[in-house]
């Protein structure tokens, strides 16, 4: 054991025996049982709203932390055997002045909003949070360690009224959309809040202090629910897809046009397995909506992350979302010897056919927590076998590929809560693949110990990977540990980390590289209280940073950076951060070689960033970042250098139309970077041999722009698009072999065929077009319209002026998809409970 180890382990030992307290003490409240029925209107008419008793006496947390809001807030709870009721009246002396944008369900926009949340299980960790705005937007989150997750869908019902007082909400969430203990009596946690949008005030009836790491323990309660008991949840989502997939060619001399038409149908089901755990199920899956990722053009030897946007995979997997062990876009993603097709081909062959992804066959997920604090997820998930298609162009013959077999995708997950909101997780996944393919299995182990006083905190995990391969078990593992204080206006940590050189999550997970020992230090100063008037919040923070290679153990980097951020009661908010890496860095992972033998030496550097960012409550508002890094390189002439810039204005016309329009611009200058030489082909490089590793030095620019718009007709029915446009051009200046020192050697070699046809440099160009139209008809259920578009092209000619550019992309080939897919949720209480009333009039 090191001495790091067991300092951290003498530290834990001493900060961590300590006895529990999860939540707020001082705010309690209890609510009122009923017998009769709330119509949910927003206009708290019903007597029964007078008998309960009234949250109130709220404080703020914005802007000023601790004072008195500017408007009183009451809230009243009730419930009955199948469901809670939250009322509240929003005071408000100036009610023409309320906010009340129209946003897209799950977002609150530039709206009044009035928020509850829940912690069923006083876990001081977890819970359900559901937000209304004054326009009547509905936004709801499940709350994982004190963070949200607004893929979570809920039904619930809610409604708004605004008067001469101000506005009240009502809502009703009934208990099928919540998990609780099963329990006689019981108390959970409860938090109220309020914002008052164009005073930027945000104010809870259980104050939350900002300076303690957590929000969730800060929580109230609510006392004395007595008897109720969680119903048969179970509910059936069916969907019908049509498609119409289009191709244009305006360089074809015929058959420009092609059209073909789809569809598809599939089910999603929901189940209630008792109280506190829910089944979900996928049966044949369609992701075609789902909007189009922002590809780019990556010259890194990285793979680029993307988000998953597909529902199944974001909803209801808080549980899963460790150290990126869970990437679910693995799951349907590419096939795992995609690449490889062409080493199979042989005289006369050409590959006609091969498919960029797989079929998801169905899915299942399993999560609940228990009234023991034990929260148990599992996940499964198969999907199909792809084959490529080879033609022999000689016999017109035609043979198949496999690129990927059926595989079976396994996630279990344990999470348990600890004293003093602590928790301990355990995860496994597991990859099985039919045949010869590669198999894998990783298990983890995250935790993270906090004090009583929740000022101090050990956090870290472990993990280990194995991928068995044909005739032996390829393992690696990781391991961090970090310690330090959490709460106050100063707070600061210690963390040490370590990737072996075979740590690979990849078959289920994601990690950019292996291969790494670090150690960090960090000192953050937070001031919630000013003394100037004039400023809200802002916040100093310093970390410095060493890192080597686990194998062989060779230095990579060092740097210290210093960043702030800064924003004033008018909501004017700025920041920036300054970075050095004093000394000459390296890069191992540049070169591209299996052994790590080589690097890139990257000279001592600057980094400097600002940026700024206005008061989004006025119709037109904007956000600039820029960013500049420059390099100690001799030759001030060729200066090696990044820098970047980002503009990004948003209009907003009314309640119901929007617009936000984003413009990058990157420039790139004299950056070196590896060279696939194999695409020289016969191109004779002097003073070149086969072991050596060629190199370019590049100038590069991007342009990215993206225009957004959405008009909301009602709180259930919206229209968005999406358009972007992505540049991205790559002029090589000269080229040069690596030397064991790191340093390129310039070559007398311009990259360039005989006919002095550039063949490294790039010029892709990327359009989309996402345009969606949403109706919620009813609870749960929608009809959507989605239009997509694609036109992209990858060659080494360009036009220097950018809207010729843009104008010459439109020359090529444009894929369209146009679908519509309706999808409607049944739920089996609503048709129990139109039963019963049947039942009831017929005796009757």
């Amino acid at each position: 054991m090191t001495f790091l180890n067991k300092l951290i382990f003498l530290l834990v030992l001493g900060l961590f025996s300590f006895s529990s307290k999860a939540n707020n003490d001082d705010r309690t409240i209890s609510a009122l049982r009923i017998q009769q029925s709330v119509k949910i209107d927003g206009i708290l008419d019903e007597a029964i709203w007078a008998q309960a008793l009234p949250a109130s006496g709220f404080t703020q947390t914005e802007p000023t932390l601790g004072a008195a809001p500017s408007h009183q807030t009451e809230s009243y709870i009730l419930y009955d055997d199948n469901a809670i009721y939250i009322g509240a009246r929003m005071y408000d002396n100036n009610p023409d002045g309320i906010l009340k944008e129209l946003s897209l369900r799950d977002q609150v926009g530039n709206a009044d909003n009035f928020r509850v949340f829940f912690d069923p299980y006083m876990s001081g960790l977890n819970g359900f949070k559901f937000y209304v705005t004054a326009s009547g937007v509905q936004y709801e989150a499940i709350v994982s360690n004190h963070m949200d997750d607004p893929n979570w869908n809920a039904i619930w019902e809610s409604d708004v009224h605004i008067d001469d007082k101000g506005w009240t909400v009502e809502i009703r969430i009934p208990y099928a959309s919540l998990r609780f203990p099963t329990k006689d009596i019981q108390t959970w946690g409860l938090q109220i809040g309020r914002e008052i949008r164009r005073l930027r005030e945000v104010s809870y009836w259980s104050p939350i202090d900002p300076r303690i790491n957590g929000w969730v323990q800060q929580s109230g309660k609510i006392v004395d629910l007595k008897d109720i008991k969680s119903p048969v949840r179970l509910s059936l989502t069916p969907y019908l897809t049509t498609y119409l997939n289009t191709t244009y060619n305006p360089k074809a001399t015929s058959n420009r046009f092609n059209a073909s038409p789809a569809y598809s149908a599939g089910l999603d089901l929901k189940y209630g397995l008792n109280d506190a755990f829910t089944l979900d199920m996928t049966l044949v899956p369609d992701f075609g909506q789902v909007i189009s990722d922002k590809q780019v053009l990556n010259l890194s030897p990285f793979e680029v992350f993307f988000e998953d946007n597909r529902q199944f995979f974001t909803e209801g997997t808080e549980l899963f979302n460790k150290g990126r062990l869970f990437y679910s876009r693995r799951i349907g993603d590419r096939p795992i010897n995609y690449n490889g097709v062409s080493s199979q081909l042989g005289q006369n062959e050409v590959i006609t056919e091969n498919p960029e992804t797989t079929q998801l066959y169905n899915a299942t997920k399993l999560s609940g927590r228990t009234s023991k604090g034990t929260g148990i997820g599992f996940f499964n998930a198969i999907v199909g076998e792809s084959r490529a298609t080879i033609l022999n162009t000689f016999t017109n013959q035609s043979r198949q590929v496999t690129t990927n077999p059926i595989s079976n995708y396994n996630a279990i997950v344990i999470d348990q809560n600890l004293k003093n909101n602590s928790f301990v997780t355990i995860m496994n996944t597991n990859v099985m693949r039919r045949g010869g393919d590669i198999d894998a299995n990783v298990t983890g182990v995250y935790t993270s110990l906090r004090t009583r006083d929740q000022k101090y905190a050990f956090s870290g995990h472990t993990v280990m990977t194995q991928r068995f391969l044909s005739d032996n078990v390829d393992r690696g593992y990781t391991y961090l540990a970090s310690i330090g204080k959490i709460s106050g206006a100063w707070t600061y940590k210690l963390t040490h980390s370590v990737e072996s050189d075979r740590y690979n999550p990849n078959d289920m997970g994601f990690l950019f590289s292996p291969n790494s020992r670090e150690y960090t230090g960090e000192v953050k100063y937070a001031q919630y209280k000013p003394k100037g008037k004039k400023l809200q919040e802002y916040n100093i923070t310093a970390v410095s940073h060493y890192a080597r290679l686990f194998a062989p153990n060779e230095f990579t980097d060092v740097f210290t950076s210093v960043k702030t951020f800064i924003i004033y009661k008018t909501r004017f908010a700025m920041g920036g951060e300054l970075r050095g890496e004093p000394i000459v860095n390296r890069d191992y992972f540049e070169p591209r070689t299996i052994n790590l033998s080589r690097y890139l030496a990257i000279p001592a550097n600057f980094f400097a960033n600002a940026w700024v960012s206005s008061d989004y409550r006025k119709p037109v508002a904007y956000d600039i970042r820029t960013s500049y890094r420059i390099f100690d390189t001799p030759n001030t002439e060729k200066q090696r250098r990044n820098m970047s810039v980002t503009i990004s204005p948003r209009c907003r016309i009314n309640d119901k139309l929007s617009f936000i329009h984003q413009t990058i611009i990157s420039y790139v200058a004299q950056e070196p970077g590896y060279v696939n030489k194999a695409l020289a082909n016969s191109t004779f490089i002097p003073d070149f041999e086969e072991v050596d590793i060629l190199f370019g030095i590049r100038n590069r620019r991007i342009i990215e722009n993206v225009f957004t718009s959405k008009f909301t007709f009602n709180a259930k029915m919206n229209v968005s698009l999406r358009v972007r446009h992505y540049w991205d051009e790559v002029r090589y200046q000269s080229f040069g072999k690596l030397g064991d020192n790191g340093q390129v050697t310039v070559l007398d070699y311009d990259g360039k065929t005989k006919d002095k046809e550039p063949i490294f440099d790039r010029n892709f160009n990327l359009f989309n077009i996402d345009l969606q139209y949403n109706w919620r008809f009813a609870p749960g259920s929608d009809l959507i319209f989605v239009w997509k578009n694609q036109i992209s092209n990858f060659d080494s000619n360009y036009d220097d002026s950018y809207f010729n550019n843009l104008s010459n992309t439109f020359g090529e080939i444009q894929g369209n998809n146009l679908s519509i897919r309706a999808l409607y949720f049944i739920d089996y209480q609503s048709i129990a409970k139109r039963t019963r009333k049947k039942e009831a009039n017929i005796f009757n």
